[in-house]
């Protein structure tokens, strides 16, 4: 929105309603000029003052949860007698609705008091009173890693879309909205947003991966507060950062080896552990702070290559995973193919193109494993942001999350 706003040359000043209803309401009555819609289809035949449509840039069907202490929905008919709950969000009430005429029945509506998913599904993941709760897909995808209890049993209706709506009696607004949309749909910039936001998370939740994450952080991260503090500190280095990091490579083990011969919580190799001046690279702390030196070390050397903020700690973890002599070459591979060499989401488009000798052969350094490159830098994402997440919400691992956030203040 500030994009837009900057784009449009005008001033911004953003009001939350806690339904879209509401919101509408305003829009028609001019207490608002622009809308930002999630799954939000209201009838623009039903008011007279004159609104613009935006265009649709995601979809997302309506999904039926269910409690994994009571049993998934087997049939849509069990609904009928069922407590369901469904947030004020016009869409999946309309969706709510259609169904019900489809069964002839009236099941017995649960509603949160408001448009929001997360607390209301926080709550019934830990009480099993409500067995089916109907939300937006695309309001549950960012926060289904700590829904550990429920699970999609179905999907209904029609896919809900997201789309702006504004006042077309304000001068211009439209044909600026338009025009915006037009550039942010072509330029990548919005495929650059839906990288940067939802890229890293799955389709599927593995939840036994998230329980195992959760059970390590309980019992193992503690071992480490102090030295991980000390290193992120030193290193400015975000401490959760460095946490994921740690995890993805040793699953908190300072005795983890791989097949490929590098060892410890940071998985270093020999030739890293001399470069850094480490005598054991089993030690906890001289691990901890060698792999976040080593990270420092890669982000400085990334500094010639025009990649800044985020992207250039996605650079930095995949030149930690395959070398920074390979990161240069996909940059150099982006740059041959036509895309941003600055951006991660091109990055993660060419480094499993330096698999291919079409492309590796015209590298200084040569084959590499691209798609693994990936992989780890996704991962890592994803362990990063799930602390980041458990670090804030009501559960155990607040505990032993929380003295990590802010303890650094790595660059963005």
């Amino acid at each position: 929105m500030h994009e837009f706003i900057a784009y449009a040359g005008t001033d911004l000043e953003i009001k939350g309603y806690p339904t879209h209803d509401q919101a509408f309401e305003a829009l028609v009555k001019g207490k608002a000029d622009i809308m930002l819609a999630t799954g939000y289809n209201p009838e623009l035949s039903s008011t007279t003052t004159p609104l613009f449509k935006g265009p649709v840039y995601e979809q997302n069907p309506a999904s039926m949860l269910h409690h994994i202490r009571r049993f998934e929905l087997r049939t849509p008919f069990e609904l009928c007698d069922q407590d369901v709950f469904i947030p004020e969000h016009s869409g999946l009430i309309r969706t709510f609705e259609d169904l019900s005429q489809q069964l002839a029945c009236s099941p017995n509506v649960v509603s949160g008091g408001n448009s929001t998913h997360l607390g209301p599904l926080l709550k019934y993941n830990n009480d099993k009173s409500v067995r089916f709760q109907l939300v937006e897909s695309g309001a549950l995808k960012p926060i289904r890693p700590f829904l550990h209890k429920l699970r999609v049993t179905d999907y209904f209706g029609d896919d809900l879309e997201y789309r702006w709506y504004a006042r077309k009696d304000v001068h211009g607004l439209d044909q600026t909205t338009e025009d915006y949309w037009h550039l942010v749909t072509s330029n990548g910039t919005l495929d650059d947003l839906r990288e940067k936001y939802f890229g890293f998370i799955p389709e599927e939740t593995d939840f036994y991966d998230v329980y195992s994450l959760r059970k390590d952080i309980r019992t193992k991260l503690p071992l480490y507060h102090k030295n991980i503090i000390k290193a992120s500190k030193k290193y400015d280095i975000d401490p959760l950062l460095l946490t994921a990091v740690m995890y993805q490579e040793s699953r908190f083990d300072p005795l983890a080896r791989s097949k490929t011969g590098v060892r410890g919580l940071m998985q270093l190799t020999n030739d890293t552990a001399q470069l850094l001046g480490l005598t054991s690279r089993l030690d906890p702390k001289q691990a901890i702070n060698g792999g976040a030196r080593y990270l420092r070390f890669l982000w400085d050397k990334l500094e010639s290559r025009d990649v800044d903020g985020w992207d250039r700690w996605l650079f930095t973890l995949a030149a930690y995973n395959q070398g920074l002599g390979h990161v240069y070459d996909a940059i150099d591979i982006a740059k041959y193919t036509s895309r941003h060499p600055g951006t991660w989401r091109s990055l993660k488009q060419v480094f499993p193109l330096l698999t291919r000798p079409k492309y590796h052969s015209k590298t200084k350094h040569g084959y590499t494993r691209g798609y693994e490159a990936v992989d780890y830098v996704d991962s890592v994402r994803y362990y990063y942001y799930i602390m980041n997440g458990l670090a804030i919400l009501p559960g155990l691992e607040a505990n032993y999350l929380t003295p990590l956030t802010g303890a650094g203040t790595a660059s963005r």
